[in-house]
């Protein structure tokens, strides 16, 4: 079994990211909440907090932002239909129907993808949108936890990744490849 993360692996940039910037330009009244926001990303992406400290800072927000679950869903839609564009053609073809994505990206953003990502295996963040909170962020040890909860036994034979951030996941994969702009080197 292979392993992929997804943004800046097999996704162009920070999908999340990309989602959040393209809902509040769809909806102005999310624009209140974009240098918040922005700046938690940025401290969660530097790893300078814990899983459970950029849950609950995170969790202050969503429930504001994701209040409308049509609208959401609806968002989630058309902005795939423009940034599947963003999706690295090489890395897509790597992927196997068993093989597995582990991403700290939301439940209901990957939903909107996953036809494309050739596997129906995709352990990630877990936003309930009715109520407006996360209910498990799929992040460092967490992506690790999550693997072993839904795949015990499973071995990783080559796991893919943009960042350090997912070490934790690195010490359990036989190989690991550091990805950069689709281009793939053997760290491991």
């Amino acid at each position: 079994m292979q392993a992929f993360d997804f943004d800046n692996t097999i996704y162009k940039g920070e999908s999340a990211f990309d989602f959040a910037l393209f809902a509040f330009k769809k909806n102005k009244r999310f624009i209140l909440y974009t240098f918040p926001l922005i700046r938690l990303l940025i401290k969660y992406k530097r790893c300078k907090m814990t899983p459970d400290e950029f849950t609950d800072e995170l969790n202050k927000y969503i429930y504001i932002i994701v209040g409308n679950k049509a609208l959401i869903e609806d968002l989630v839609v058309e902005f795939w239909s423009i940034y599947d564009k963003n999706l690295y053609l090489n890395m897509l073809e790597k992927i196997h129907f068993n093989d597995v994505i582990v991403t700290t990206c939301p439940n209901f953003i990957m939903k909107g993808i996953q036809k494309r990502l050739r596997t129906k295996n995709i352990l990630c963040t877990d936003v309930d949108l009715k109520r407006g909170k996360i209910n498990y962020l799929n992040f460092g040890d967490n992506k690790v936890r999550l693997f072993k909860k839904k795949y015990p036994n499973r071995i990783i034979k080559n796991f893919y990744t943009d960042s350090y951030n997912d070490k934790p996941f690195m010490e359990f994969s036989k190989n690991v490849y550091l990805v950069n702009h689709g281009d793939c080197t053997k760290i491991k």
